[in-house]
């Protein structure tokens, strides 16, 4: 005996009594959709929707319940999104209401969004937060508890960004009638369907398919590979150990790619690699069926039992449980209710989502919020210049740089100047990818730069934070190389004149093994105040022509060994005393002139004063 199936159906409060058909397909990782049809040309009849009539229905939300008993009817919850009639052969036409699931509720369009160190619950909630909960409400129960350092929705919808995450980390993301999940729920409906009886039509398919792979991430803070390859485990029932086998001997060459997520230790990417190897996996077997239990929805478990003959008489085996993920109701004019379904092994973990739209990021403004990188590896936090309700400042990013690496000294070989707070860069994607942020350079705006000195473009320079610069002028009039420090000590090469300029506000100091100083002319030395040398050893002066030497006040000249003069001619002239004092001293000359000019002379001795010639003395 066919069972009464019970189905209302409401739009807003009104109730539709007579219709046509109705149809609603579900399914994981998509909007629901469903067409409520009635018959244009019986407008007449009581208790049909006219076309006058359906032009409320748009915008407003659709409830529909069906079963086959009060404990097992199904509920769905859409919103009418279309209403259309559809004429042909005359007067007959077909009045058609239609809608989706409210999850196109958060598909409104491409948003943008960036989440810093928040778990994949956090994500879910704050990306759907302004999305009332009496039009959709969301549940989430991601089986990831731990935080992801950084993720960012890039020109995503938010159910775009949320299916995204879904196919990247691996989780269930279905709309069951009433509520979004995403994760996988903690109950299960289960239902048994019996092959001849609630199944009519049934196929059950194995295949194999690339199970084996190898992914790899390169982690900056460590500067190691994370390798992680997955196992080709063989467990499961019969039927699935076997497509596994099929399917690793088939494909036994392992395909290698880059993390698509972001992974920061080998635990990170040995997960991603088991997650995604138990998604590819849930492909191999699969049943695809029609029916009329009505009790079956999207996200459920069936057993399908069959009816086998074996020798005289027949045995019940359970063909298994499957997993509903994709499943057609329909409801004709007649109350009679069949569907369509597709389900895959109930013990699978993790879903494979087939080609989710992924971001194509293009470079991006930031402004730096942070520089003091606590590991000490000149990286930056920034946070994007994007108007959206989730704007998170980035995780710690590198820095790109036109010369970077160790030397024959240590660290910090090349060009290293990490950017300023508060300036503006310009963010890029590591393989495309929107999960690999990195900084490639910084940019000026109005409030920081001011280019009217660089006329034709002659003036090069690089300036620091505090005002220290350094100066390239291809100017012809003035070229040269400047640097300037915030106080206005200057080292000048003068291009132009050929000419090398080093001024120093205070103090200047040469330090240095060996120093060659060699000028080709002139050299002039002039000091405002004192003048003082220190030589450890020897001091040589060659002179090729004349010295001069002129004090202003006096001259002392001293040495603890000999002095030694020599000299074609000597003249001293001292304009008041003369005064030489020592132990002894000894004159020797070819001949001697002492001549008083104006006064007296005098020999003068503690003892005798002795005169000794050669030949006859003539004192007076």
């Amino acid at each position: 005996m066919e069972k009464k199936l019970t189905a209302e159906i409401n739009i807003e409060d009104k109730e539709i009594t007579h219709f046509a058909s109705f149809s609603l397909h579900q399914a994981f990782n998509d909007h629901h959709y469903f067409e409520l049809r009635f018959n244009h040309d019986q407008m007449g009849a009581p208790g049909l929707i006219s076309l006058d009539d359906s032009r409320d229905f748009v915008g407003k939300t659709l409830t529909a319940s069906f079963g086959h008993s009060p404990e097992g009817m199904q509920n769905f919850i859409g919103l009418v999104s279309k209403v259309e009639l559809s004429q042909s052969h005359g007067y007959h036409g077909v009045l058609i209401v239609s809608g989706y699931s409210p999850t196109i509720l958060i598909d409104r369009g491409p948003d943008l969004g960036s989440y810093l160190d928040k778990d994949l619950n956090e994500i879910v909630k704050l990306a759907t937060k302004d999305t009332p909960a009496n039009d959709l409400k969301v549940v989430a129960n991601a089986s990831r508890t731990t935080p992801i350092d950084y993720i960012i929705q890039y020109r995503e919808s938010d159910f775009g960004f949320l299916n995204r995450l879904s196919a990247e980390y691996h989780e269930w993301f279905f709309y069951d009638g009433k509520q979004l999940n995403f994760g996988k729920p903690e109950r299960q409906k289960e239902i048994a369907l019996f092959y001849g009886r609630d199944v009519q039509e049934m196929q059950y398919a194995m295949e194999i398919a690339p199970i084996k792979n190898r992914r790899f991430s390169y982690n900056p803070k460590q500067n190691e590979m994370l390798v992680s390859e997955s196992t080709g485990k063989v467990d499961g029932t019969p039927d699935l150990t076997h497509a596994i086998k099929a399917s690793n001997l088939t494909y036994s060459k392992t395909f290698n790619q880059p993390a698509l997520i972001r992974v920061d230790s080998g635990e990170d990417i040995k997960n991603l690699v088991d997650n995604e190897e138990k998604a590819n996996t849930s492909e191999l077997l699969k049943v695809t069926a029609k029916g009329d239990n009505a009790g079956l929805s999207i996200g459920s478990v069936a057993e399908i039992t069959m009816s086998l003959r074996k020798e005289l008489s027949f045995t019940t085996e359970s063909l298994g449980k499957f997993l509903i993920t994709d499943i057609k109701h329909y409801i004709d004019e007649n109350g009679k209710y069949h569907n369509t379904f597709e389900g895959k092994i109930s013990t699978t973990e993790r879903l494979l989502v087939r080609k989710p739209e992924k971001p194509q990021p293009d470079m991006q403004l930031a402004d730096v919020i942070d520089n003091n990188d606590p590991q000490g590896q000149g990286r930056i936090k920034v946070q994007f210049k994007w108007e959206c309700m989730t704007n998170d400042v980035t995780e710690w990013l590198r820095v790109v740089s036109p010369s970077a690496g160790n030397g024959e000294r240590g660290t910090n070989r090349g060009y290293f100047a990490v950017p300023e707070i508060d300036d503006q860069v310009m963010v890029a994607f590591e393989e495309g990818n929107i999960a690999r942020p990195v900084v490639i350079g910084s940019v000026f705006h109005s409030s920081s730069v001011d280019s009217s000195p660089l006329i034709k473009n002659n003036l090069k320079s690089i300036i620091t934070r505090s005002g220290h610069l350094v100066e390239f002028d291809d100017d012809p009039t003035t070229q040269g190389i400047k640097i300037t420090d915030m106080h206005s000590n200057i080292i000048h090469i003068d291009t132009k004149g050929n000419n090398i300029t080093i001024t120093a506000l205070e103090n200047m100091r040469l330090n240095c093994k060996n120093m060659q100083i060699n000028v080709e002319e002139n050299m002039d030395i002039q000091v405002g105040k004192d003048q003082s040398s220190s030589i450890g050893n020897s001091q040589s002066t060659s002179v090729s022509k004349d010295i001069a030497i002129t004090a202003g006040n006096n001259y002392s000249l001293s040495a603890t060994g000999d002095i030694q003069e020599n000299s074609d001619n000597r003249k001293e002239t001292v304009s008041k005393d003369f005064m030489r004092q020592s132990d002894s001293s000894n004159e020797l000359a070819n001949a001697i002139t002492m001549f008083s000019q104006s006064e007296n002379m005098t020999l003068q001795s503690g003892k005798t004063v002795e005169v000794n010639s050669a030949e006859k003395s003539k004192m007076f």
